[in-house]
C-alpha cells in the first residue's frame, strides 16, 4: 500500500513540474503563433556606403549622402488652412531615394495622401522645401555635436512635387524603394489612398561648415556619387583643422595661413 502511495505522488511530482514549464513556454508559443514574425532586416537603419560623410567641401556628395540615408524629411508647404492661409506649414513625410542597401539615386520618392494637410497644401500649390539633418540618426550627438552646429550637416531643396505615373518604370522604382525602407507602407495604400509622389529639385542649400551656406546646382547634385569612399577627416571631428603653420629655416618667422572655409577669423600674436 505504501508503495503505490508512493509511485502516485512521484507521478504527481512530475505532473506538476510538466505543467511548469509548459505554462512558462506557452506564452512565447502564444506570440509566436498571433504575431507576424518580424524581419531584421526592416529594422536596421539604412547605412551608405563608404567611410561616412564626405568632406564638407564636396557639397553636392553631402547633399546626396544626407538624401541618400534619410528614412523622412520635414516638409514645408505653403498652408490652405482657412485660419493660416498663405503661413508656412511643417510636417513629416516618409521618403526614399532607394531600396534599403541599394545605391543612391539622388531622386526623393514619398508618399502623399488628401487625408492629410501636406497633399491638400500641393494640390493648391505644389511648391515645398524638405530639411533633412545629420542627426536624423543621432550621427552628430553621437558625437557630442549639436545638430544646430554647422559642422553637423543640413540641406535646405526646394522643389516642387510631382505625382508619379502609375505603371511607369518609376513608379516601380519608387514603390520598392518606399516598401523597402518604410514597410507598413504597403498598408497605407488600401486604408488611406496614399498616391506616390517625387521632389522635382529646383534649388538646394547645403550647411555643412561655419561660413554660411553653398548653393549646389541641380547638374552638380546629380553627377555627385556619395557610395564612393573618402579618406579626408570628418569635419565634425576637427573644425580647426583648415589652418596650416610654416615654419622658416632660422626657426625665427612663423607663418599662419587660414584656408577659406576656416571658422577662425582673428589671430592675436604676443611676442
Amino acid at each position: 500500500m505504501l508503495r503505490v502511495c508512493g509511485i502516485l505522488m512521484g507521478c504527481l511530482l512530475v505532473l506538476v513540474v510538466l505543467g511548469g514549464i509548459e505554462s512558462r513556454s506557452s506564452p512565447d508559443t502564444f506570440t509566436a503563433a498571433v504575431l507576424p514574425a518580424i524581419d531584421r532586416n526592416e529594422l536596421e537603419s539604412n547605412d551608405v556606403p563608404g567611410n561616412g560623410p564626405p568632406p564638407h567641401t564636396e557639397y553636392a556628395k553631402m547633399a546626396r549622402y544626407l538624401v541618400h540615408k534619410a528614412e523622412w524629411v520635414s516638409m514645408g508647404s505653403i498652408s490652405t488652412v482657412d485660419a493660416i492661409k498663405g503661413y508656412p506649414m511643417v510636417n513629416i513625410i516618409a521618403a526614399a531615394d532607394s531600396a534599403r542597401g541599394e545605391k543612391s539615386t539622388g531622386t526623393l520618392f514619398f508618399y502623399l495622401t488628401m487625408l492629410d494637410y501636406t497633399a491638400q497644401d500641393l494640390s493648391k500649390d505644389n511648391r515645398l522645401t524638405i530639411l533633412l539633418s545629420m542627426d536624423q540618426d543621432l550621427e552628430c550627438s553621437k558625437q557630442g555635436v549639436d545638430p544646430m552646429e554647422p559642422t553637423c550637416a543640413r540641406i535646405m531643396i526646394s522643389g516642387r512635387a510631382v505625382r508619379v505615373e502609375e505603371g511607369s518604370d518609376e513608379f516601380k522604382f519608387g514603390t520598392n524603394a518606399m516598401f523597402s525602407r518604410h514597410p507598413a507602407a504597403k498598408h497605407w495604400l488600401d486604408t488611406h489612398n496614399f498616391f506616390l509622389c517625387k521632389l522635382d529639385i529646383v534649388q538646394i542649400a547645403v550647411l555643412d561648415y561655419y561660413g554660411g551656406p553653398h548653393y549646389v546646382t541641380v547638374e552638380e547634385y546629380m553627377k555627385a556619387d556619395p557610395d564612393s569612399t573618402s579618406l579626408a577627416p570628418s569635419p565634425l571631428k576637427d573644425p580647426f583643422a583648415p589652418i596650416v603653420q610654416q615654419h622658416s629655416d632660422d626657426g625665427r618667422t612663423i607663418t599662419v595661413k587660414i584656408q577659406k572655409d576656416s571658422p577662425v577669423r582673428h589671430i592675436n600674436l604676443e611676442v
